[in-house]
């Protein structure tokens, strides 16, 4: 079933890749060869440009999403194999998911992961405006085939922005991993528990797990407001960052990468951190520097976003379209049973919520 699974995967794609019209044939080529050796940068750029008229609107969708997904660090082939292998897996799928994610993650991933989901949809309907489309597209069984082989990689696109994602919360997803699958007795990282209750708090819940002191100021980076949040965990600070909303049950943490000042430069905010996330505090710098927001087109990116929600999209829109191939379906039903701690949960059945994550992450 493997092997069958990622033939048709490719089969899919390839009749994508396919235009139409002899005039075409040298872009299509080119394009195709560009993707093949992964100059994703030059497919866009003739998929934009020089070759834009040679497809038909759907199949430059397609392309683009193909390039794109390319660029974040997963070819189409590999979304596939890193999902089917956490089959193999001793301990938790999703955790093996998770830590096999992030050797692949790159600055920009979460943005280019973006815009792919983006153009799979409009490859799946290309009459909608990219600002407009959502997966609810996805959302019910489809006998086109066009349709189906889009939202095939907008699940596993989806579901890789949740385990990416996770990457961001600590710096050390070994450790993370091992404290999931109760390796030796390891413990949630220090990092991690800081970045938990910072959700949970931002969120609206008012038990913090790991016991978290949390102290939130106003504050502005690039003319944007946020809340900062100064995290007390077991007596390292660390810095986190919050939406205006925070604390409710539309707040939450946002997705940050490194620390930067209130113009957004992060040069003057290098050496702040210690080794383990917490912030040195003896750095004279420290007090004027901030955790960075990760934009995507141009707005920061909520943790509950691309964490909970996607993962819940992602994984019901794979349970919609693999009905046949059961081993993707086995594995997204296993990442599911996973985080909600429920052995008889589906895909697309139940509704992860902010709660089950931090608790799959605190283990």
């Amino acid at each position: 079933m493997y092997k069958k699974i990622i033939g048709t995967s490719l089969i899919a794609a390839s009749l994508f890749f396919a235009g139409c019209g002899d005039d075409s044939t040298n872009c299509r080529f080119d394009v195709q060869s560009d993707l093949d050796q992964g100059n994703f940068d030059a497919a866009i750029n003739a998929l934009d440009g020089s070759c834009k008229d040679s497809y038909t609107a759907s199949d430059r969708y397609f392309n683009l999403a193909s390039a794109y997904m390319g660029k974040s660090g997963y070819s189409a082939i590999d979304v596939v194999s890193m999902v089917l292998d956490t089959q193999d897996s001793n301990g938790s799928a999703f955790a093996s998911l998770t830590k096999s994610v992030s050797q692949k993650k790159k600055n920009d991933t979460l943005e280019l992961l973006s815009k792919a989901k983006n153009y799979f949809l409009l490859a799946a309907q290309p009459t909608l405006n990219a600002q407009n489309v959502t997966s609810a597209i996805c959302n019910h069984s489809n006998d086109d085939t066009r349709i189906a082989n889009s939202c095939f990689y907008v699940g596993f696109v989806q579901t890789f922005q949740a385990t990416t994602t996770i990457s961001y919360l600590t710096k050390d997803i070994d450790q993370l991993v091992d404290s999931i699958d109760n390796s030796a007795n390891t413990d949630t990282p220090i990092d991690m528990k800081a970045s938990l209750d910072a959700l949970a708090w931002a969120t609206g819940s008012t038990q913090l797990k790991n016991g978290s002191t949390i102290t939130a100021k106003s504050i502005k980076i690039k003319n944007k407001a946020y809340k900062q949040l100064e995290v007390l965990q077991n007596g390292e600070t660390f810095y986190r960052l919050a939406n205006t909303l925070a604390p409710s049950l539309r707040g939450s943490t946002l997705v940050t990468d490194g620390y930067c000042d209130s113009n957004g430069e992060k040069s003057g905010c290098l050496g702040i951190e210690n080794s383990d996330g917490s912030i040195d505090l003896t750095n004279a710098n420290a007090a004027q520097c901030y955790a960075c927001p990760v934009e995507i087109d141009n707005n920061a990116t909520t943790v509950s976003n691309l964490l909970v929600d996607s993962l819940n999209s992602g994984t019901s829109v794979l349970s919609e379209v693999t009905n046949n191939d059961t081993d993707v379906r086995d594995s997204i039903d296993e990442f599911v049973q996973d985080i909600t701690d429920d052995s008889n949960a589906k895909a697309g059945s139940v509704t992860i919520t902010v709660e089950q994550v931090i608790n799959y992450l605190n283990k």
